[in-house]
């Protein structure tokens, strides 16, 4: 009998997250708990601060991406006041 484990996505070696409660980002820590990186969830953009190879930063800007997708962007509301709407030009 096989008995298959099922994957989880675990996190690059080496590299620790830390998600910054004030501005929503997160930064990418070493082992010596040096800032590598900062990962903007707004944007999905990873702005590195130290040299990293570069399987590493892949491995790394997918992995964010995956476990801190960028937000789905805000349908604006419309309210209706019972006239005629003028439309912005």
């Amino acid at each position: 009998m096989v008995v298959q484990m099922a994957k989880t996505e675990q996190a690059p070696q080496s590299f620790a997250f830390k998600k910054i409660a004030a501005t929503g980002n997160v930064l990418v820590l070493n082992s010596l708990s040096y800032v590598m990186a900062e990962y903007d969830g707004s944007t999905g953009l990873t702005s590195w601060k130290r040299m990293v190879s570069a399987p590493q930063r892949e491995d790394v800007q997918q992995w964010l991406l995956k476990n801190y997708p960028i937000p789905a962007p805000v349908a604006p509301v419309t309210v209706t006041t019972g006239r005629k709407q003028k439309r912005a030009a």
